[in-house]
């Protein structure tokens, strides 16, 4: 477990603030600094972190795979590790499949077995770009024509590749294919320990590979109300194996239904009286808060990474919270 946790930039924060924020980061002494796929372009926010800072790795926390080609992500992700130094980091991660389509007009079957084939061809690409040529062909992508103009980047860094997963075949995905697993800040200590990890070492196992880092994002806040409202956006259907796992499946069934029924505020309150305090989430108004609240955590995960609540909270908000956290990083 490394010493001192990453933080994520807010998910609202444009390219031109994520480089005073990213730089206010590393000063606190941030391990790292995350980049958010909910409202901005990623990559660019990312590219603008790199420029801000010095020593960090910046990574991306994680981008939506399915929504870009194989070879569009990878020609980003080789840029930006390139003009780093190599402390950029790619984060991929499938996306629920009702919102990959709704904000994306995206379809995508098959996710998690798309996603072994799509980080390969990602490698391949990259394999093509060091070497001025290349050729790959899995179940679901097939790359020609990664070179278009030719040359090759000889002593190039490349960008290890984390995998996002909260179900157990995408966790063995990210164990046969990732440098890291990204795990959702919706899960549970006993889910990490029970699920994530065994399901993460057979993937490696059987891929013949080391285990792969698990790094942990968790939400921290002084507002429990705030929590409450981005726990309960990420209580949805794909994600109720971490209730079913702890013993909440009837808890899942009822909030299910209130949102169905649009009754927003009864599914906030079963979340808030019967959830939230299972999950990946810090309640800290003070540097000793933070620290007692994260303490459990780091013990089951290899990389933390602090973010604030995005989901109904507005730009302002969300960058109060930002510097709120990185303050009581500082302090700690």
């Amino acid at each position: 477990m490394r010493s001192r946790a990453g933080v994520a930039l807010p998910g609202s924060a444009t390219p031109r603030e994520a480089r005073e924020l990213a730089a206010a980061a590393e000063a606190a002494g941030a391990e790292a600094v995350w980049v958010l796929d909910v409202r901005r372009e990623p990559y660019l926010v990312s590219a603008a972190a790199l420029d801000a800072t010095r020593e960090v790795e910046v990574g991306v926390n994680v981008a939506v795979a399915f929504a870009r080609s194989p070879a569009l992500t990878a020609t980003a992700a080789w840029d930006l590790a390139g003009d780093s130094g190599g402390r950029f980091i790619l984060g991929l991660g499938s996306q629920v499949g009702g919102v990959l389509e709704a904000r994306y007009a995206v379809t995508a079957d098959r996710p998690a077995p798309r996603m072994r084939d799509y980080v390969r061809a990602v490698r391949a690409c990259f394999d093509a770009y060091e070497h001025g040529r290349g050729y790959y062909e899995g179940e679901f992508y097939r790359l020609r024509l990664p070179v278009f103009q030719p040359g090759a980047d000889r002593d190039h860094p490349r960008p290890p590749v984390y995998v996002a997963a909260v179900n157990p075949l995408m966790t063995r995905v990210a164990g046969e294919v990732a440098d890291g697993l990204a795990a959702h800040p919706f899960t549970t200590l006993d889910y990490i320990q029970q699920v994530l990890r065994p399901n993460l070492a057979r993937g490696a196992r059987e891929a013949g590979r080391e285990i792969p880092a698990l790094l942990l994002q968790l939400v921290v806040t002084a507002d429990r109300e705030a929590a409450v409202r981005q726990m309960t956006a990420y209580c949805v259907p794909a994600y109720r194996a971490v209730l079913d796992h702890a013993g909440l499946g009837d808890v899942a069934d009822e909030v299910f239904a209130a949102t169905g029924r649009g009754d927003r505020a009864a599914a906030r309150r079963l979340v808030d009286e019967r959830v939230i305090d299972r999950l990946g989430v810090v309640i800290a108004r003070s540097p000793d808060e933070l620290a007692a609240g994260v303490a459990p955590w780091r013990a089951v995960a290899d990389r933390l990474s602090l973010s604030v609540p995005w989901y109904g909270l507005d730009h302002d908000a969300q960058t109060a919270t930002f510097h709120y956290l990185v303050e009581l990083l500082a302090a700690t």
